[in-house]
């Protein structure tokens, strides 16, 4: 039940899509690390990027089936991990094909590094902290189109990080990461549309994608659905959030600090795989 002091938001207010990257080439090649100049930060395999390729297709016929007579503005926002940029790239790919079996005409889609959405920077994961330098390169792979060459980077987008989380990351402080950039990319969409609708600007739908990583996409589904998510959901596993409302008229909580979400959502399809099983 929402507070007093919650509020609703208008409908097609702001739909969010989150999606774990595809498969990795260092879980399929075990040699592949004693050879890679940057082991922390594999490539995708062939076949994850034909499961973004699905991934983006679905989420075209997703968008089809709600059938909402609106424009809209769709907005990419990618770990600085290479994996998750370039299912990124392969996810625009696959929607955009197929959209031109529907002959529509899609604004381009605008893409961002976000570092809050980056991997646990846990022992599990890592022997050791990964430089910051990989959300500069990942950025310029984007500037110089040599990544994501049909998005358009999004200069007006502000990072909420600026850094990676520092070794060792714990599960609770990550989580409350993953909590925190939500809500803060959440809080400028709704800021952002109640000024053009003040302003009698056209207004465009806001769509975000979010391309990130297992633990994050378990940590998205608890700020979502205050239930626990999977750490380990399915590569490419789909997840479409509709913004409902805020639930509370309070400031946001200091970055990181939280694991309480400011707001409510439905959600539907959840980590769905089902697209990809036939791969």
């Amino acid at each position: 039940m929402m507070s007093a002091s919650s509020f609703s938001l208008p409908k097609h207010t702001l739909t969010c899509y989150f999606v774990r990257h595809g498969e990795r080439i260092d879980h399929i090649d075990d040699d592949w690390v004693h050879t890679a100049t940057t082991p922390y930060d594999p490539p995708l395999t062939r076949h994850g990027i034909v499961q973004a390729h699905r991934t983006g297709a679905l989420i075209s016929q997703l968008e089809q089936q709600a059938s909402i007579a609106h424009k809209t503005e769709y907005l990419v926002l990618t770990s600085p991990f290479l994996r998750c940029v370039q299912t990124a790239q392969a996810i625009h790919e696959g929607f955009q094909q197929q959209q031109n079996k529907y002959a529509l005409d899609i604004e381009p889609w605008r893409i961002s590094v976000e570092p809050g959405l980056c991997e646990m920077m846990s022992e599990n994961y890592f022997s050791e902290q990964v430089p910051d330098s990989i959300i500069d390169k990942s950025t310029r792979d984007i500037h110089s189109k040599r990544l994501c060459c049909e998005m358009v980077y999004s200069e007006d987008y502000e990072q909420i990080r600026k850094t990676l989380p520092r070794y060792s990351e714990e599960f609770q402080d990550m989580m409350a990461r993953f909590v925190s950039t939500l809500d803060i990319v959440v809080s400028r969409m709704v800021d952002m549309r109640m000024k053009r609708r003040a302003m009698g600007a056209e207004d465009p739908r806001v769509v975000v994608v979010f391309v990130t990583h297992g633990a994050g996409i378990g940590s998205l589904l608890w700020a979502t659905t205050l239930k626990p998510g999977s750490n380990d959901v399915d590569y490419c596993s789909l997840t479409r959030a509709e913004l409902v409302s805020r639930k509370t008229l309070l400031p946001l909580t200091q970055f990181g600090t939280s694991r309480v979400p400011a707001y409510s959502w439905t959600v539907g399809p959840k980590a769905y795989s089902k697209h990809i099983a036939s791969l």
